[in-house]
């Protein structure tokens, strides 16, 4: 408790970007209050109130008049630590946003039932010691070096699953991240997990549970209630090293003596946070590392293109498996094989013989690209896109006998005519996994057909001979590993209007081929090329930096950095001639109108220039908040490092 502080300085938790600094309050006599506990203070007068944070007791204050009292002290939990207020005011600065809306993503709403239970609960003791592993993926000593003195290192996670000792089966890469989590754990330091989804947590949660006491882990669920994940966020407030793993908000763990931070699979777009500042999981981890020296791994099957970058200027260093075990991948484009008997589920005959063998030992697994019956709908006179009549959205067919249906309004358009030469039929551009399914059911009439997509989610498999259809990312686990996997649609994937298409590509596929058993067989389908290579070696250093080497000439990320900035004309206006005026290196693309007197524009800089860009960006940002008035509506939002701006622009 602290020893009656006559100043407590304050963040606010306002969204409004001219309350984003630090307010002074004087306390009262008799009132306690320590660093990071919540507050209820005045706001221009005693009628208004906010709630907020003391994020500083300081001796004096710069403010020259009489200070307005502290209202109340709401908890005297310390949430909010030095080292996540330091970590939410960076984060702020480098997304052009407020450090309010930061903290308010690393601290959970409170619930003072949890809150009081977790206060009066004794201290945990783990039920037993950590268990040092060595991993036999990698050399002696290797996994568990990257996490000590603040190393920074691309993880490469092996392939292949494997049987938990509590009869589960889970991922090779899960049970490595679990080895290097214990291993820091036994040193005394502790480890945040940050991986991209439910179906990545369910996983990494039962590989941790198998050498992590249950005193020693803090699992950060999205899917939790709010108590529960209050409970959780103050178990990480003991004092005491833990392991956190958790969705996109685990790497604002306050966790005491932190060693180490992994971010799983940092390419998944799961770790954009879509609330504003939208900071990226891999950009927070950075920053986290710099303040505080922990080491900082990035953990995944393929380096992403930025991991690539760091690892071509030498600012990270590669720890790769040996001697990984994988099952043989076959491009079908590349096979010397004549195709006279093509399967009708539009499988070469190589791919058709190889599933059947596969069935025969256990299920096979089958990745598609989208959900849904069609993917698209032509006119089958001329190929010009079926669109809405309406609102000029796609067409879509949901099911083998429904009429066609807007994918945005959703009107039937059951008697369609094509604008430009009048026929009334419609084909399928593409296939998605409802008809992929009705495929498959013809081709292999006596075997059960499995569908996992988004609207049926399915975690796990068991090993009896099944077809199981999967959109990109929503593969089950087979046990035993699948005998078989057939990569469908990769040319649909690689020729998506994308940026990142090449990149999400390549990391399905081999998270597709690291769920086959080894002795299995992969046939990938349509592709041929630079990525078919690549796929059938296991080896991607090679595509990724010719793809970094075209970005880097082309000034597109994550060669250089961006900021979307769109709002009215005249605001976006000042701010792209601050920014052209810092250096001709910074450069501006658009604007681009949005309708509503609204328009987009992208700047692009280099990482040299971010920290003069940046604060320009917000300081235009706030004098047109300014000029606007009181209760006027801010329209501006700026999105700061989000490749998914530039494809926006392509969508317009």
């Amino acid at each position: 408790m602290s020893t009656s502080p006559s100043i407590a300085r304050v963040v606010l938790d306002s969204r409004l970007p001219q309350l984003d600094r630090l307010f002074d309050y004087a306390v009262p006599e008799g009132v306690d209050v320590v660093v990071g506990c919540r507050v209820k203070v005045p706001l221009r007068s005693q009628a208004r109130s906010a709630n907020g944070y003391v994020v500083e007791l300081p001796d004096s204050s710069e403010h020259t008049g009489t200070l307005a009292p502290l209202g109340e002290v709401i908890s005297e939990v310390p949430v909010l630590s030095a080292d996540i207020w330091s970590l939410a005011r960076a984060v702020a600065d480098r997304q052009a946003g407020n450090a309010a809306d930061v903290v308010r993503l690393a601290i959970p709403g409170r619930y003072a039932r949890a809150e009081k239970k977790w206060e009066s609960s004794p201290p945990e003791l783990s039920s037993f010691p950590p268990r040092v592993i060595e991993s036999e993926h990698y050399a002696p000593g290797e996994l568990e070096a990257i996490g000590r003195d603040g190393r920074r290192t691309v993880l490469t996670l092996p392939g292949g699953t494997l049987e938990s000792e509590s009869g589960a089966t889970i991922t090779r890469a899960s049970g490595v991240v679990a080895e290097l989590a214990a291993s820091t754990l036994a040193r005394g330091g502790s480890i945040v997990v940050v991986v991209p989804d439910w179906r990545d947590l369910d996983v990494y949660e039962v590989a941790l549970r198998e050498v992590i006491a249950p005193e020693d882990l803090v699992v950060w669920r999205g899917s939790a209630t709010g108590s529960e994940r209050y409970t959780q966020f103050l178990r990480t407030l003991s004092g005491r090293p833990v392991v956190v793993v958790g969705n996109r908000h685990a790497i604002y763990a306050p966790v005491s003596s932190l060693a180490a931070l992994v971010v799983v699979d940092d390419a998944d777009d799961s770790h954009r946070e879509p609330l504003a500042p939208y900071p990226h999981t891999r950009d927070v981890a950075l920053v986290r590392h710099q303040q505080t020296q922990c080491a900082l791994v990035f953990a995944s099957l393929v380096p992403s293109m930025s991991a690539t970058r760091w690892l071509s200027m030498g600012f990270f260093s590669a720890l790769e498996p040996r001697r990984p075990r994988r099952a043989q991948v076959i491009p079908t484009a590349l096979s010397l094989t004549p195709d006279h008997d093509q399967s009708p589920a539009r499988l070469p005959s190589v791919a058709h013989q190889g599933a059947l063998a596969g069935l025969r030992e256990g299920p096979i697994l089958v990745q598609v690209f989208r959900s849904g019956f069609s993917s698209a709908l032509a006119c089958a006179a001329c190929g010009e896109r079926g669109m809405c009549d309406r609102c000029h959205g796609p067409l879509r067919l949901l099911g083998p006998s429904q009429p066609p249906s807007c994918a945005w309004c959703a009107q039937v358009e059951a008697r369609w005519r094509c604008g430009s030469c009048q026929a009334t039929a419609l084909v399928p551009r593409g296939r998605g996994i409802g008809r992929t399914v009705a495929d498959l059911g013809r081709a292999f009439p006596r075997v059960p057909i499995i569908q996992s997509d988004g609207e049926n989610p399915i975690s796990t498999v068991s090993s009896a001979p099944a077809v199981v259809v999967a959109t990109r990312g929503a593969e089950p686990i087979a046990q035993g590993g699948y005998r078989a996997a057939l990569l469908l649609d990769g040319q649909a994937m690689l020729s998506r209007e994308n940026l990142g298409a090449m990149e999400d590509t390549v990391r399905f596929w081999e998270h597709a081929v690291s769920l086959v058993h080894p002795e299995g067989m992969v046939f990938m389908t349509e592709v041929d090329g630079a990525p078919a290579m690549a796929l059938a070696s296991g080896r991607y250093g090679t595509l990724m930096t010719d793809e970094l080497r075209q970005r880097d000439a082309l000034r597109l990320p994550p060669a250089i950095r961006i900021a979307s900035v769109s709002g009215p004309a005249v605001a976006v206006a000042e701010i792209r001639q601050r920014c052209e005026a810092i250096d001709a290196a910074v450069d501006v693309l658009g604007p681009v109108p949005l309708g509503d007197g609204l328009v987009r524009v992208i700047v692009r800089f280099p990482y040299a220039l971010g920290d003069s860009v940046v604060p320009e960006v917000r300081a235009a940002h706030l004098r047109h908040i300014q000029s606007q008035g009181r209760g006027a509506t801010d329209r501006v939002k700026v999105v700061v490092d989000d490749q998914g701006q530039l494809d926006a622009l392509v969508a317009q």
